[in-house]
């Protein structure tokens, strides 16, 4: 025999709701999304950022940090619209790097909704062989 209680359906709608903030809170928090590839000498990164503009993002080189800043500004106009899933703000993506990089030799790139940043080791960070005697 089945029962019915108010509190199964009162639940029910609790995780409904605290499902729907979660996934929200968990997709953003991230955002952009990085991919990292090491090299023998280098790294790259690269940030699917679409609709941002090269003047809108700001890269820095902190401490053995990568910071990515930005601002995705809203092109939404004041129509009815149906459904609306693209978001739109300011974001921040601090990156710990694997190795010391030369500041003096960052290339950063924006093609096609693609920020691909390449970072060189510095001298110090590279291998040596060292000589027994």
């Amino acid at each position: 025999m089945l029962t019915y209680t108010i509190f199964d359906e009162m639940m029910d709608l609790r995780n409904l709701i605290d499902g729907f903030f979660n996934e929200r809170t968990e997709s953003k928090k991230d955002y952009p999304y990085a991919a990292v590839y090491e090299g023998a000498d280098d790294l790259e990164i690269r940030m699917v950022v679409p609709g941002v503009k090269p003047e809108d993002i700001s890269i820095h080189l902190v401490d053995n940090s990568l910071v990515i800043e930005g601002e995705k500004k809203s092109d939404v106009t004041e129509d009815r619209y149906l459904r609306r899933e693209r978001a739109f703000g300011k974001f921040s993506r601090n990156l710990a790097l694997p190795f010391r990089v030369n500041p003096e030799k960052i290339e950063a790139e924006l093609k096609n909704g693609m920020l691909t940043v390449r970072l060189y080791k510095s001298e110090d960070a590279k291998p040596r062989k060292i000589a027994i005697n």
